[in-house]
């Protein structure tokens, strides 16, 4: 080894480790339950690529989670949202985390290996509208006008109902408050009709019976 070589080893800049990850109880705990649902299974991760909801100041934020995570459900793909609760401190008065849920939405597969992203572009509009003002609960609907699965789709499902979501329809206690789940189910705009004329729940029990893990069929 010659003197130059010696000297750049010497002035190297050293590695320095990344920081750790902060502490997020909140996320934690919507891992936690969906461990009770699929035990022993590592879910898909979407993140967000642009700033993180933490430190993002405006309203709505750029995008309303700082990730999804998505599990296997056997006929169906499973997603869930981290960003409507609170993920890493204390931020609600109330006795809610955040707004006092998270999205989730069940999607019927339909032979593909991996899951579609179109779910989590349909459950960030919802997101968006949350911090605007917007308040959502099981038995509401919403007229999404174009066809959920995107741009140049022919499909006829351009509204959803929302309801708990099978298996995770019990409140959750968190370190940070109470935590829901709310589903979001794809249907057509005349179903989205018929739960406006006759409750979204009656409509959502008439559903269930063919299609009891409310997976949105596209």
């Amino acid at each position: 080894m010659g003197l130059l070589d010696f000297l750049k080893k010497r002035t190297a800049t050293p590695e320095v480790p990344p920081e750790p990850a902060p502490p997020a109880p909140g996320w934690d705990a919507i891992e936690s339950a969906f461990a009770e649902l699929y035990p022993g299974q590592k879910a898909r991760h979407w993140a967000h690529n642009g700033v993180m909801r933490m430190h993002d100041l405006r309203n709505p934020p750029e995008n309303p989670f700082d990730g999804v995570s998505i599990y296997d459900g056997g006929s169906f793909w499973h997603y869930v949202s981290f960003g409507l609760s609170d993920l890493y401190a204390r931020e609600s008065n109330d006795d809610w985390s955040g707004f006092g849920y998270e999205f989730t939405f069940r999607l019927a597969k339909s032979g593909e290996a991996e899951p579609p992203l179109w779910p989590i572009n349909v459950m960030g509009s919802l997101g968006r509208a949350v911090f605007t003002g917007s308040a959502f609960g099981p038995g509401h609907s919403v007229n999404m006008v174009k066809p959920l699965d995107g741009p140049g789709s022919e499909s006829a499902v351009t509204a959803v109902l929302l309801t708990k979501d099978p298996g995770l329809e019990q409140v959750r206690e968190t370190p940070h408050g109470k935590l829901a789940f709310l589903l979001i189910h794809g249907v057509q705009g005349s179903v989205r009709e018929r739960a406006l004329a006759e409750g979204a729940e009656n409509v959502l029990t008439e559903i269930r019976r063919g299609n009891p893990e409310l997976a949105t069929r596209i």
